[in-house]
């Protein structure tokens, strides 16, 4: 059997449907608005429509624009999500490419983020980070601006075509490499792609679960330049970070990245520079990486620990659960109401497992999912009522005394400074 068949026959598609199937019925539908647990329902005719499509000249369905507001105001980015169908169908591509990823260059010394194992995972590329560090403390960091709108289709087309050996999938991977938005989840949802600067026909849509996998392809030969550069240096994606003994070897390293993407017809900031994400930090500074930064603590020894201001962030975002409707949009009632914020808290713990400050987040989150259901509670049952119940009954409740009755939230709202560079 070839690549085709292997990864679109029933065993293979209901294997992977089990390996992934809490992602799959969890995240958010695709334009056809088939949510994974109805897929669920319907498994085995789903699966054999699915097979039917590849087998008759496959055609990816569109894709559900959702706009996410970035974090530093500067408008939205857009992620894209398929039908769950196609989700399942990328998930299984990816099943067989993976054993082949090292041979194809793609999983190679300073590539994180899609290759299996922890050492590759997220946390593999922020461990690699703070022990770099360590040895050398000036740190570099850039972002491919707008990486996945900017990528040339016809030029990541031919390298796919050269780097997978298993020509059978070559179709599949172009057709979703050209697949567009299709609907969007917000009202105006035209006119928020537009603005966010996606054009048909240019770059690859970001969100499917395809996508890492062509960032590792066009940046293959910017991997094999970096591994000779002999500096520590990792790439997630689009995010590049890269460890150095003074401030002029940074800046060096600068100038060759960015004649090497430029290379690729893609763009960096210059540090310092109004709107650059490139910023070149001091040993001194905290440099932040993957949602954490590497912070010099007072043994001199750098760790890896939670913004402050992220800390906060994630209270806010968990605290604002506190009603019934934003519930509901979450498909929990009163009864699964303490799963879910057991979940939520397990879930933010689990990603920043590695961190300093692991514990000050723990207790501003459990405090936050406190505050929520403390909030809730005061709304169905009545304050009155609540300050008439026996301590046995408030212990029945589940939630912090203090805070149901009281009412006053335990997280701060006060955002931490940012931190002032020197990269002019």
């Amino acid at each position: 059997m070839n690549g085709l068949e292997l990864c679109t026959s029933i065993v293979a598609l209901r294997a992977v449907w089990k390996a992934e199937r809490a992602r799959l019925t969890k995240s958010c539908f695709g334009p056809d608005r088939v949510t994974g647990t109805a897929f669920e329902r319907s498994l085995d005719r789903q699966l054999r429509e699915l097979r039917y499509r590849v087998s008759s000249g496959f055609k990816p369905h569109g894709l559900l624009a959702l706009a996410k507001p970035k974090e530093n105001g500067s408008g939205n980015r857009i992620i894209c999500v398929p039908t769950v169908a196609d989700r399942l169908l990328q998930f299984t591509i990816l099943n067989q490419l993976r054993p082949r990823l090292r041979a194809m260059g793609v999983d190679n010394p300073v590539a994180f983020g899609l290759a299996p194992g922890p050492e590759r995972s997220v946390l593999g590329a922020r461990k690699f980070a703070c022990s770099a560090r360590n040895e050398r403390p000036w740190v570099y960091k850039a972002d491919v601006h707008k990486f996945f709108d900017n990528v040339e289709r016809s030029t990541l087309q031919d390298a796919v075509s050269r780097t997978v050996r298993q020509r059978s999938l070559v179709p599949l991977l172009h057709s979703f490499l050209a697949t567009e938005i299709e609907d969007g989840a917000e009202k105006g949802w035209r006119s928020i792609v537009w603005e966010a600067g996606i054009r048909g026909g240019l770059g690859v849509r970001q969100g499917m679960p395809l996508s890492p996998f062509y960032a590792g392809v066009y940046l293959r030969d910017l991997d094999r330049r970096l591994i000779k550069r002999r500096v520590p240096v990792a790439r997630y994606v689009d995010d590049i970070v890269a460890f150095f003994a003074s401030e002029a070897e940074a800046r060096t390293f600068h100038r060759f990245l960015k004649s090497a993407l430029d290379d690729l017809g893609l763009a960096i900031g210059e540090p310092g520079a109004v709107g650059s994400k490139t910023i070149i930090y001091m040993p001194d500074e905290p440099a932040a990486f993957l949602g954490m930064e590497l912070s010099r603590l007072g043994t001199g020894s750098y760790q890896l620990r939670v913004p402050p201001s992220n800390i906060v962030k994630i209270a806010e975002r968990i605290a604002s659960c506190g009603n019934a409707p934003a519930l509901l949009e979450r498909k929990v009632g009163l009864t699964t109401m303490g799963n879910y914020f057991n979940s939520v808290t397990s879930g933010y713990l689990n990603a920043y497992s590695a961190a300093q400050n692991r514990d000050d987040l723990r207790t501003a989150i459990q405090n936050a999912a406190a505050t929520a259901q403390a909030n809730i509670l005061r709304d169905l049952l009545g304050a009155d009522h609540l300050q008439r119940l026996s301590q046995t009954d408030l212990k029945f409740l589940g939630v912090d005394q203090e805070i149901l009755l009281g009412g006053s939230p335990k997280i701060s709202t006060r955002r931490a400074p940012e931190n002032t560079r020197r990269n002019s």
